[in-house]
């Protein structure tokens, strides 16, 4: 418990030292005021809709690794259960959160594979991290001259870098683990382990589908960072023109994986930071546009979530029928 409260004062203490240095400066904050008072509506609407869009994918993504391991959810419950992740992930300290309530509801359709249920959120999260991999390594294949121009967005591309590395490290060591036959007898949660190993390999038995999930992963990230660029679009031009699309979505797998470690709540704060900098760095973006632009789109994302929130308070016990398959 005193762990637990240790972690999220130190959330709060960081969420309010980025705010307090991108929001600090009255020039800055009067051109935000202004900024917001010219911003184009539409672009926000727009915004909106293409973040629907990033919760339908997960929605199918997560139906196709549900029903690799024979747990059959309707598609409505399934975009219900999603979104009521994605409040409670908003909500709650740290990144599971909402996984650990999406699963609680999931186990009212099927009581009798928790196993499974958990392993597919946890395949959902390692399909997000891997095709975030892919998504950052063609950037910095790309583009690595572009992002190292200043010294401080060297310095971030390389933090972010050093995270994936890490995830990926750990990642591939559990998988390692995991798909090992032949386990000491004594080695603690033996059983745990030979079970999920048992249902890991039933994603290795269908290939298609899991390339399937992957591209709807990328599909969803894509989106993810439209509806970010959108955003920021609402907002009156700068000097130097609007940023090219190409631009912003190279800097977002970095922003995304900086954002996806829990020092914040949901990334604010750091993300209006990395936006200053990147944008104001590599596409010269002013840095009141850059940072009122990250939390426009994470205001996009948080409506959203209020709709899983609304979703929950809605929603009925489910039947256990897919436990009996």
């Amino acid at each position: 418990m005193a762990k637990r409260i240790g972690f999220t004062l130190l959330q709060l203490v960081v969420t309010a030292a980025g705010i307090y240095y991108v929001f600090h400066d009255p020039q800055k904050r009067t051109e935000i005021g202004h900024a917001l008072r010219g911003a184009d509506w539409r672009w926000l609407a727009l915004s909106w809709l293409v973040y629907g869009a990033v919760e339908a994918l997960a929605t199918v993504r997560w139906q196709i690794l549900l029903r690799v391991q024979g747990i059959m959810v309707s598609w409505v419950r399934a975009g219900m259960l999603v979104t009521v992740g994605l409040f409670f992930n908003m909500l709650l300290p740290g990144l599971v959160g909402g996984d650990a309530i999406r699963l609680a509801l999931l186990f009212q359709n099927a009581p009798r594979k928790k196993l499974r249920g958990t392993l597919s959120v946890a395949m959902d999260r390692l399909l997000g991290l891997a095709s975030l991999v892919v998504l950052a390594a063609m950037v910095v294949l790309l583009r690595f001259r572009w992002l190292n121009h200043a010294a401080r967005t060297a310095h971030i591309t390389y933090l972010a870098l050093a995270i994936l590395g890490g995830l990926t490290l750990c990642a591939l060591l559990v998988f390692g683990v995991m798909g090992t036959r032949t386990l000491p007898r004594r080695l603690p949660f033996r059983h745990g382990i030979v079970e999920i190993g048992k249902a890991l390999r039933l994603y290795r038995e269908h290939p298609t589908m899991i390339v399937s999930a992957f591209l709807l992963t990328i599909l969803s990230h894509l989106a993810y960072y439209i509806s970010y660029y959108c955003a920021l679009r609402s907002l009156p031009s700068p000097p130097g023109g609007e940023p090219r699309m190409i631009d912003f979505l190279s800097i977002m797998p970095l922003v995304n994986t900086i954002t996806g470690v829990p020092i914040s709540f949901g990334g604010v704060g750091v993300r209006e930071t990395l936006f200053q900098t990147l944008l104001g760095q590599l596409a010269h973006v002013p840095p009141a546009l850059a940072a009122i632009s990250a939390t426009l789109g994470y205001a996009v994302q948080a409506s959203w979530g209020m709709v899983g929130g609304v979703t929950y308070l809605l929603m009925r016990p489910a039947r256990a029928s897919a436990g009996r398959r």
